[in-house]
């Protein structure tokens, strides 16, 4: 009896192997290759492809079905199917496109992005290969079952074309298939550990591309506040300098000349924090220059908003971060009074009255810092008149001090602190002390007169002395004395001696 011819069962494996294929794939069309990733769209002409559709036939199964004459291929479309050239594909002999100076910035993306698409074509390569070889072993199981050893043939050509093809395994359930590589897989898949890999990498780019630039940008920072704080130093240095010359402007060499006017730095307002405040009901507009920026201002300047008078300046002349000196001034802008802190305990311990003129007509101190002025300067023509003190702290004035053209020449003091002046001190043009005349009584009238030596500045010395002991204006007792010491006494009255 003839056997019956093994070509149809061959084209029966084979045509049950793509069956079943079909039958277990995610997808049996191929899909477009998704916009966001142009080079899967691709994988069915690009010669990286070619090569590994080209060494599936390379496996003994599929050679013994090539070589039998009545085996049928399954797909040959798909085997007679050309490669032709990606018409994307770069020419290799093209010489290299040259950077232009707007595109340098971003090279290190494009080359990341180039380096991806060649990642991709050679993991899209490696899962079509490991797909082929899936695919043949499972083909020759399921032909030999089917068909025997020409089944097996067909089985493996026919589901090594497939893998190749589609990049899938029958039966895997779409488990190489990629969304968007290939055709046919459809379906998503995890990412292979390769796409994983590179995510990981470009993540770990980005982050450090993102702390070069915070560290740019905390440089540039620091440079710009190593700027400010260059320039705040220059700015005190300049202040104090300042404030060094306007004090020896201020200080006169004569101790009995009148203080000038204060002077008064001329600083542009641009540099001044400006604020409207409410003092008493009324606007008031407020200008401070903190010029080392410790929040503690060095000048202090309060205008009436509605008039723009200067009212008050306040400045901090010692840089200590304490207003210590207020200037008060009249409505054309002349200065009419300034109160000083000279101790530094916040409170005003020293005040000058100018009225307008250039140098103080009066001085006012408070000596042993208790908030009361003890002591009196009065000024005429910029030249010291008399002093007056307070010496005891009663609020009453026991010592005055007169002067004429700058010299003192006479001193009247409260010698008992009663209240009344009791002894007046003269003085020679040389300033020393020539003679002293005392009222015991308090009459009004002197009764005791002292003479004294001045020819030695170094050593004034008294030589004589005269009473009215019995207070009729008449000289009763008078002594005579030599380096000091009593030599002769004389009495008038021969009442007096005993």
């Amino acid at each position: 009896m003839r056997k019956p011819s093994s070509a149809p069962n061959a084209l029966l494996a084979g045509w049950l192997c793509i069956v079943l294929a079909c039958s277990t794939s995610r997808g049996t069309a191929p899909h477009p290759a998704a916009p966001a990733d142009p080079a899967p769209a691709q994988s069915s002409s690009d010669p990286a492809v070619t090569p590994a559709s080209a060494s599936a036939p390379a496996d003994p199964a599929v050679k013994t079905a090539a070589a039998d004459p009545n085996a049928t291929p399954a797909t040959p479309a798909a085997t007679q199917k050309s490669v032709d050239p990606d018409p994307n594909a770069a020419d290799p002999n093209a010489p290299p496109p040259k950077k232009s100076a707007s595109s340098s910035k971003h090279g290190q993306s494009s080359a990341q992005s180039q380096t991806q698409a060649q990642r991709r074509r050679q993991s899209d390569l490696a899962q079509r290969t490991e797909a082929a070889l899936e695919g043949m072993v499972i083909g020759a199981v399921v032909g030999a079952q089917i068909g025997g050893p020409i089944g097996a043939a067909a089985g493996a050509g026919a589901f090594g074309l497939w893998g190749v093809i589609t990049g899938d395994v029958p039966f895997g359930g779409g488990r190489h298939s990629d969304p968007g590589h290939g055709g046919g897989g459809g379906g998503d898949r995890p990412r292979s550990s390769d796409e994983q890999m590179e995510s990981e990498v470009d993540d770990e780019l980005k982050k450090q591309q993102d702390l070069e630039a915070e560290i740019e940008a905390e440089l540039k920072h620091q440079e710009e506040l190593l700027a400010a704080i260059n320039k705040q130093e220059e700015s005190n240095k300049t202040l104090q300098q300042e404030a060094k010359d306007c004090a020896a402007a201020e200080a006169p060499p004569d101790p009995t000349a009148a203080p000038k006017r204060p002077c008064q730095r001329d600083i542009p307002d641009q540099i001044f924090e400006t604020k409207t405040v409410k003092v008493n009901g009324q606007d008031r507009i407020v200008k401070t220059l903190d010029a080392d920026r410790d929040g503690k201002p060095e000048i202090k300047i309060t205008i009436d908003a509605k008039t723009g008078q200067v009212l008050t300046r306040e400045e901090d002349t010692d840089f200590d971060g304490t207003l210590d000196s207020v200037n008060t001034y009249l409505p054309d802008g002349r200065l009419k009074e300034r109160a000083e802190d000279t101790n530094g305990d916040g409170k005003p311990d020293r005040w000058l009255t100018y009225n307008g003129s250039e140098t103080a007509e009066r001085v006012e101190v408070d000596r042993n810092f208790d908030g009361k002025r003890d002591g009196f300067l009065q000024y005429q023509n910029g030249v010291l008149a008399y002093e007056e003190y307070d010496n005891n702290y009663d609020g009453k004035v026991d010592r005055r001090i007169e002067y004429k053209n700058g010299k003192r020449t006479v001193e009247i003091e409260d010698s008992t602190f009663s209240g009344f002046m009791d002894t007046r001190t003269y003085f020679d043009e040389k300033g020393l002390p020539a003679r002293v005349e005392r009222d015991k009584n308090h009459d009004g009238k002197p009764d005791v007169f002292e003479y004294f030596d001045t020819s030695d500045p170094n050593k004034v010395v008294l030589t004589k002395r005269e009473e009215d002991t019995n207070g009729d204006g008449v000289i009763d007792v008078t002594s005579y004395y030599e380096k000091g010491k009593l030599v002769r006494k004389e009495v008038s009255d021969p009442n007096l001696v005993q």
